[in-house]
């Protein structure tokens, strides 16, 4: 089985053999840019960034990084919530206070009402980290 590479090479070649010199300057063109993306494919697989542990309440860890995590994932949940009781309303006003359409939103609003609440206690929970440098009592 050939390289990738010696494929390309080989293709582009026999594409240049069959074409006029215009033609061959577009093949050249485009073998180059397929060269460079593989290329940049390549560097960037090489340079993943760090993970961080979500979870860990590890003082070394960017605490401030994974409470701004947090804190954005409650923003998004009440964003949520908002939209879904938005929802309840007009469809309470479609079909009637009784219809499956308004319990569902009215129970999704509330799900996630909760959800925020308890995205924004683990943010703090890690901003605590982040002031204090060592691990919250709570959640030993």
């Amino acid at each position: 089985m050939k390289h990738p590479m010696q494929m390309i090479d080989l293709s582009c070649r026999q594409c240049e053999k069959e074409k006029s010199h215009g033609d061959q300057a577009c093949a050249l063109i485009r073998r180059g840019l397929l060269l460079c993306c593989m290329a940049l494919g390549g560097i960037s697989g090489c340079a993943s960034p760090e993970s961080i542990e979500m979870d860990s309440f590890d003082p070394s860890h960017n605490q401030t990084e994974i409470a701004n995590y947090y804190r954005n994932q409650a923003v998004t949940m009440r964003e949520k919530a908002d939209a879904q009781a938005t929802a309840a309303v007009r469809y309470e006003a479609l079909f009637g206070q009784e219809a499956d359409l308004v319990s569902g939103a009215k129970s999704l609003a509330h799900y996630y009402v909760q959800t925020a609440q308890e995205l924004e206690r683990v943010a703090q929970a890690h901003e605590a980290v982040a002031r204090n440098k060592r691990t919250p009592a709570a959640v030993r």
